[in-house]
């Protein structure tokens, strides 16, 4: 597919996104044009690079390699532990052998296999340089404060809870533009620890979603930077300018492991149970929609409609083409009401021809973020816990930096749509 319209058309998404966020900012008067032009400098060299430099594209390609090898070695453990549950061998003839494996069994062990990987990178230092050096990166192109920084780079690999722990000393010193700075760069990220997770979902209609998700996250954070500054101008403190050195988070290698896996266990059961809860709410939403509103146009109305009646012009708006918009508009929708999980996994169901190929890349950009309701939540318990003293500006802060992380998530969409699909396949 070459290039056509709708890539013009992404053009003025990038302008209608920056224009919400000035709409809704703090100070209209204070806009931070060279904070933004650096951002969008960023988020198009690194996705040009990622997709034009053949290094890069072969790293990319090793990313995706990776992933798969992880999900193979997940399988094995997991048919050791939960047998024909994780889809080994069945002591019964199976007469549907496709639906063989449960999901709570076969693919969410993932997590628990990436979370203690993360650890152990991060007591390596892996992680820790890795943070370190897009931090620097940041700091030099955007003028922001070392921890600031630091954390931002951090949200790329950590949780939107977890990245604030490297920068924890720092919090209560931070004003309320750079907290909302890190509150976004959570809402507008993914931990690492889930990005094999929704490669895993996404591979059997979009076979390059582990390299997209990745550029995706590095994506974001010059762009929640961007965004967050739009809606919340820096003011003239200074404070926790300077990070010197990142707390160890584990006392040794096994340490690291141990509490990786634990910590991958407690998100794999909030992950199923909040895959039950979430399921069951939109069924029991529908339910009551099909009571009250048994035939709109022809067919039931659920919630996805609804969703997708609400967020379609902006979808349209990005780039994405009007008959694509309505099924896009229910993927954000329930992006932001429930979350990204579900969302990434309803689009993995849709059929290879029920959306184009360009419009299925660019909302894997747009939904690669945990913007959404119940995120905000979690974060301001567990930036509370970190830092109560600032109890009250986390509170006060938390539905404007979902509205700034889904912000952010739609900036990367459009920018990505400026492309052509060719350009952009690994």
């Amino acid at each position: 597919m070459g290039f056509s319209i709708d890539n013009l058309r992404s053009l003025v998404g990038v302008a209608f996104v920056i224009g919400v966020a000035w709409a809704l900012s703090d100070n209209r008067t204070k806009f931070p044009w060279r904070i933004v032009a650096v951002a969008l400098g960023l988020e198009i060299v690194l996705a040009v690079s990622m997709f034009a430099l053949p290094p890069l594209r072969a790293l990319l390609a090793w990313v995706s390699a990776g992933i798969d090898g992880l999900q193979a070695a997940t399988l094995e453990g997991a048919r050791f532990v939960f047998g024909y549950l994780a889809g080994g061998a069945t002591p019964y003839v199976l007469a549907s052998p496709e639906n063989s494996t449960v999901l709570a069994f076969g693919v969410l062990p993932l997590i628990i296999v990436v979370s203690a990987l993360s650890a152990l990178l991060w007591r390596w230092g892996v992680l820790e340089w890795a943070c370190r050096g897009l931090g620097f990166l940041l700091r030099k192109t955007m003028g922001i404060g070392g921890a600031l920084g630091l954390a931002t780079g951090a949200n790329i690999f950590l949780g939107m809870v977890e990245a604030p722990l490297v920068v924890r000393p720092y919090l209560e010193r931070m004003s309320r533009a750079d907290l909302f700075v890190i509150m976004t760069t959570g809402m507008a990220t993914i931990a690492g620890t889930v990005m094999a997770l929704y490669a895993s979902f996404l591979s059997g209609t979009s076979p390059d979603a582990a390299g997209h998700i990745l550029v995706a996250s590095f994506m974001a954070a010059p762009g929640s930077i961007a965004i967050a500054r739009v809606m919340m101008p820096a003011g003239d403190e200074q404070g926790a300018a300077a990070a010197e050195k990142a707390p160890r988070l584990y006392r040794s290698s096994m340490d690291a492991f141990a509490r990786g896996v634990q910590d991958g266990v407690n998100m794999l059961i909030a992950v199923v149970a909040m895959l039950l809860a979430a399921v069951a709410f939109v069924a029991l939403v529908n339910m009551i929609l099909a009571a009250a509103f048994p035939e709109i146009g022809g067919s039931e109305l659920t919630i996805g409609r609804v969703f997708g009646w609400i967020f379609s012009p902006f979808m349209w708006m990005l780039g994405i083409p009007w008959r694509d918009a309505l099924p896009a508009g229910e993927l954000m929708g329930t992006k932001t009401a429930l979350n990204e999980l579900i969302a990434y996994l309803d689009m993995s169901r849709m059929a290879s021809d029920a959306i184009e190929p360009r419009t299925r890349l660019m909302m894997i950009y747009a939904l690669c973020g945990f913007a959404n309701f119940a995120s905000v939540a979690i974060m301001i318990g567990g930036l509370s816990s970190i830092c109560p003293e600032r109890r009250d500006d986390f509170a006060d802060l938390g539905l404007k930096s979902l509205l700034a992380g889904t912000l952010t998530n739609m900036l990367s969409a459009a920018l990505i749509g400026l492309a052509p699909l060719a350009l952009l396949q690994l």
